[in-house]
């Protein structure tokens, strides 16, 4: 058992040494490749042992027991995009999934309000959430049989959960009313910096910042993905996930750490990440990019372990 978790061990060590990251400066778009470059990330990932699981398997001879090594790592499960004008994704690649309706023909950037009353200045923001490309690697790893245990994600990589032109209730909040009336004190903050209220879910959000309105939007649309049930027009993120022995995903409720991609790459953290109720310069100014438009790859925390048996009779 110690040789294969110091085999595992140094496995991990491997991949995390094969990650590159890209020193991408500050850009309007990213590419497919560059989000699958950023999706083994050593802050991101944080690989753990964190127990173990007792298998057995029973024939006419009698039952074997066995014993795995039970891990914990974050997957980047998704890819927000959150921009004012169709047509200008900060991730032009999964473009050819969205298109205009005839209730979402264009986008805009309102600056209702004026420079007099900025942050009280109306914003718009398309919205999608796509499978990340980066799971593509965390699929074949779950089920390469290898001595490195990886966790199964629950989502495909590009495989649209939502897609803000498709959905009439983005661009109205009536039907959000009883969740809005529920959720009044909730909001997208850091501190006393109160960036808009997290409902009503829906793209215009009432902040002059161009920055923080796009994390309002982009955490509005990952907030009711990640459910089940909602009232909007999306695919949640488990549809697709199948219970396995030995695989625990994140729960519905379980948040996300946020790794930003456009207009620049960081590592993962909690958004927002800055207090700047008492800054006398913009934190945040550097976030925004020429087009209004940015990109952000979630990661949510699996727990797993590999199968060496028929059942898990047991795990801690």
């Amino acid at each position: 058992m110690r040789a294969k978790m110091a085999k595992g061990f140094a496995g991990v060590l491997l991949l995390l040494s094969l990650h590159m990251p890209i020193g991408q400066a500050d850009t309007a778009t990213i590419t497919t490749g560059e989000i699958m470059s950023e999706a083994i990330d050593l802050a991101c990932l944080d690989y753990q042992v964190v127990g173990g699981c007792v298998w057995m398997t029973c024939t006419t001879a009698g039952c074997d027991f066995d014993f795995s090594i039970k891990v914990s790592h974050r997957i980047p499960e998704a890819v927000v995009n959150a921009y004012p004008i169709l047509g200008q994704s900060p991730w032009p690649e999964s473009q050819g999934a969205v298109s205009p309706t005839s209730f979402a023909e264009e986008g805009g950037a309102s600056e209702e309000g004026g420079l007099t009353n900025r942050e009280q200045a109306l914003k718009f923001k398309n919205a999608e959430v796509f499978g990340s490309p980066g799971t593509l690697g965390y699929h074949l790893a779950a089920g390469g049989g290898g001595s490195i245990p990886f966790c199964k994600p629950l989502t495909w990589p590009l495989v649209p959960y939502f897609i803000s032109t498709l959905d009439p209730n983005w661009r109205d909040p009536v039907v959000e009313t009883p969740w809005t009336m529920a959720n009044l004190l909730t909001s997208v903050r850091a501190g006393t910096s109160v960036f808009a209220g997290l409902y009503p879910r829906i793209g215009f959000v009432r902040q002059g910042h161009d920055y923080k309105a796009s994390l309002v939007g982009a955490k509005r649309a990952a907030h009711f993905v990640r459910q089940d049930h909602q009232p909007h027009v999306y695919t949640p993120l488990d549809f697709w996930y199948s219970p396995e022995q030995g695989q625990w995903p994140p729960s519905q409720s379980t948040d996300y750490l946020w790794q930003q991609l456009v207009p620049s790459v960081m590592s993962c953290r909690v958004l927002p990440d800055i207090n700047d109720t008492a800054s006398i310069t913009d934190p945040y100014r550097s976030r925004v990019n020429a087009v209004n438009g940015n990109a952000w790859q979630l990661w949510r925390t699996y727990t797993c372990c590999e199968q060496e048996g028929a059942v898990l009779i047991f795990h801690f």
